[in-house]
């Protein structure tokens, strides 16, 4: 005769979709954004974006060496910002055409 007992049988927890979890813990949502992460909502290099945190132009705070963003700040700091006029278009579009007629002629006139 054996004094041992048995455990019940315990349902394993499952998560979205019925797919068993391992146990771990839900991930933490961050209330800041690394610059990394800043670089790419505002579609910057991450050297532009360094250089714009350095000056405060984006709103940031240094914790433990590292730069935070705040979430929230940083998106009011981008509805914020003016909206293109017309004029600032039109400057836009005449810049890279002269780029593009410039590489033009670089390049007919190496192939010549």
């Amino acid at each position: 005769m054996s004094n041992v007992v048995p455990f019940p049988h315990r349902p394993t927890p499952t998560g979205a979709g019925g797919i068993p979890t391992t146990g771990t813990r839900a991930p933490v949502v961050s209330a800041v954004y690394t610059v990394a992460e800043t670089a790419e909502i505002l579609r910057l290099s991450l050297g532009s974006t360094y250089a714009l945190v350095r000056t405060g132009e984006i709103p940031a705070i240094k914790l433990g060496g590292r730069w935070a963003i705040p979430k929230r700040r940083l998106h009011q700091w981008i509805d914020g910002l003016p909206i293109a006029s017309v004029e600032d278009v039109e400057k836009e579009l005449a810049a890279i055409e002269r780029r593009e007629q410039r590489q033009r002629r670089t390049e007919t006139g190496s192939a010549g």
